[in-house]
């Protein structure tokens, strides 16, 4: 008998260590966030836990997790999960083949919403262009707060990224020419996600290219694995990156779980 136990993060920890470690590249920050406000459900088989599975509260599965030995009869807990927990939609990682195979197999219609950059190239380090650079404090928070483009997502994202050292300001003769992202993805492992936003008025001028040139350096010489992804539309970040000697084998896929009628 397959029972969907709602529950904490806690309680599946070890189940996710070994998911992300089974992973053959690391998890993706935005997926990342999403868990911190996500439901939790441990898979139990037979009064034995088995696995996981995380959706979000738009009723979108993120994350589903089977221990090997019951890999085999997958379909099945698979399909209990959507029913029990009535997923809409998948955000599936291109490297998480578990997943993938689930969605595949169902035959369900996808979309691509994401590139994720895992693989880099050593590339020459960018000129300082005479810059400050230092970590953005809390006195600053009004002040980006106030900033158009996209900066944060919202306000409270903005005020825990400052207070975690997270947001890294790049300013000339006292004027901020764009912000760095410095983000550790997860606790238990040195793989930090990096991004940046440039002030709309010094745009294309190679701020952006300096600031992931930076960023990049950074995590090599604390010898942490930078990593990093944006929206598969954003083709201006995807060049940035890709300046930089990052380049996107995997993608983030969007399944629907509806089934195409092959006729």
């Amino acid at each position: 008998m397959i029972q969907i136990i709602k529950t904490d993060l806690n309680e599946i920890n070890n189940f996710r260590l070994n998911y992300l470690d089974s992973l053959a590249v690391f998890q993706e920050l935005y997926l990342e966030m999403l868990v911190e406000d996500s439901s939790i459900y441990k898979i139990d088989y037979h009064n034995e836990s088995i696995g996981y599975a995380i959706k979000t509260v738009d009723d979108i599965l993120i994350e589903f997790y089977i221990i090997d030995r019951f890999i085999p009869y997958i379909s099945n807990f698979f399909q209990t999960i959507l029913n029990v927990l009535t997923i809409q939609k998948i955000y599936c990682k291109s490297f998480d083949y578990l997943l993938l195979n689930c969605c595949l197999m169902n035959s369900y219609s996808y979309k691509l919403i994401g590139s994720l950059f895992r693989d880099y190239e050593a590339t020459e380090k960018q000129t300082s262009y005479d810059l400050t650079i230092r970590f953005a404090e809390n006195n600053d928070y009004s002040y980006l707060l106030q900033q158009e483009g996209e900066l944060y997502e919202t306000p409270e994202e903005l005020k825990r990224f400052i207070n975690g050292k997270n947001v890294i300001m790049f300013l000339r003769d006292a004027q901020l020419l764009g912000c760095g992202y410095l983000i550790k993805v997860h606790d238990h492992f040195d793989y930090y996600d990096i991004g940046m936003w440039v002030n709309p008025q010094y745009r294309k001028q190679g701020i952006a290219t300096f600031i992931i040139s930076y960023l990049k350096d950074t995590c090599l010489t604390n010898h942490w694995s930078p990593i990093c992804g944006c929206a598969i539309e954003n083709i201006a970040s995807q060049k940035t990156l890709e300046k930089n000697g990052f380049v996107s084998k995997h993608k983030l896929i969007e399944f629907s779980t509806y089934k195409i009628n092959h006729t």
